[in-house]
């Protein structure tokens, strides 16, 4: 197993990040081609991230978010269909992360850069229960703020079934 490195990126890694676009493409590379915006341009995203690497991370299409629900019942009162259009647009998990560079074993191909993997704990989706969630992160700061970008390391299964790669910007907020 690799060196869990997340004591030495812990400083600039903890903390609340913001999500300020999710972004999904047809592949990887200098010639993937965007394919949708699935949030739209403001989604809904937080992950708070602890010094000792606990993270909780949210995420919410805010067009499902209608305030009140349509039946203006309280979600557990609500029309199932109600619900699901909600639930299908959350996605939430959490867990301890352990941060890893160029890890041959995690990344196929041996891509380099930062990787996290996130053992999930909770989750809305009880499917990811128990299992991993990786990403490549890359941490930058431009104009005074801090920025990371996720790529989750499998493909991600859009509501209609297509395959495609995400890419997530988060902002540091204090």
């Amino acid at each position: 197993m690799p060196e869990n490195i997340w004591p030495q990126h812990a400083p600039k890694l903890a903390g609340g990040w913001k999500c300020i676009s999710f972004e999904v493409f047809n592949g990887t590379g200098p010639h993937k081609t965007l394919v949708a915006k699935p949030h739209g341009d403001n989604p809904m995203g937080r992950v708070l991230i602890s010094k000792n690497g606990w993270l909780s991370a949210l995420m919410a299409n805010p067009e499902r978010m209608e305030q009140p629900l349509p039946s203006g019942k309280a979600w557990q009162e609500a029309p199932d269909a109600e619900v699901a259009r909600v639930a299908r647009g959350t996605s939430m998990y959490c867990g301890y992360l352990e941060l890893f560079q160029n890890d041959d074993e995690l990344v196929d191909g041996g891509e380099g850069g930062l990787w996290w993997q996130t053992k999930v704990e909770i989750s809305s989706d009880p499917n990811r229960m128990g299992g991993l969630e990786v990403r490549k992160v890359e941490y930058l700061e431009e104009g005074g703020k801090a920025y990371m970008i996720l790529q989750p390391k499998n493909d991600m299964v859009m509501e209609d079934g297509t395959r495609t790669r995400g890419v997530l910007k988060w902002e540091k907020f204090e």
